[in-house]
């Protein structure tokens, strides 16, 4: 899933369909509190941008109009709500942030490292939908070597497999993902 569905975003307009709002947070409060973290907030700080956000969105959704994409809408408003919180601590937001910085290319812009959150938030919410789908280990192996970023001998150490099996188990996993 790489975009917001019109469908949800619909039922969002709603404002009484709580489902929706669930999913909704669910796809997207990771992905706000990761970018804010990653923009130079602390782990409190960026929670509580993300429910800023979240606040915002559910005022202004009914007036959202497929004007552009739904993720760069939320991104502007992520972005300022990033930099209200710094205001409000009487800081400059901070481009080169040491968590900034740490980013896998220190010159990757804020629309890039939105995207990378983005994406990661999109994928972690689609392995959840298949966890159940598959067996523990499976899962495990696929997190491990897919989501965390693990080697893939060190996510097979660490479940007692081979690495055959471990990557075989982890393919099995991304299956889930296939149209």
């Amino acid at each position: 899933m790489t975009e917001t569905s019109t469908t949800l975003l619909a039922r969002l307009k709603n404002g009484t369909d709580q489902r929706a709002w669930r999913t909704f947070s669910q796809l997207y409060r990771p992905l706000l509190v990761a970018y804010s973290q990653s923009r130079g907030l602390d782990a409190n700080d960026a929670e509580d941008v993300s429910q800023q956000c979240m606040q915002v969105v559910l005022g202004r959704i009914g007036l959202y109009e497929h004007q552009g994409s739904f993720k760069s809408w939320l991104r502007a408003i992520a972005e300022k709500k990033v930099c209200d919180r710094f205001r409000g601590m009487g800081r400059e937001v901070q481009v080169d942030s040491a968590v900034f910085a740490a980013e896998a290319d220190p010159s990757t812009g804020p629309a890039e490292i939105w995207e990378r959150h983005r994406w990661s938030a999109h994928l972690r919410h689609g392995a959840e939908v298949v966890r159940h789908e598959v067996a523990e280990t499976t899962f495990a192996a696929f997190v491990g070597y897919a989501l965390e970023g693990e080697a893939p001998d060190s996510v097979a150490r660490s479940l007692g497999l081979t690495l055959n099996q471990s990557m075989s188990q982890s393919t099995v996993c991304w299956s889930g993902f296939a149209p």
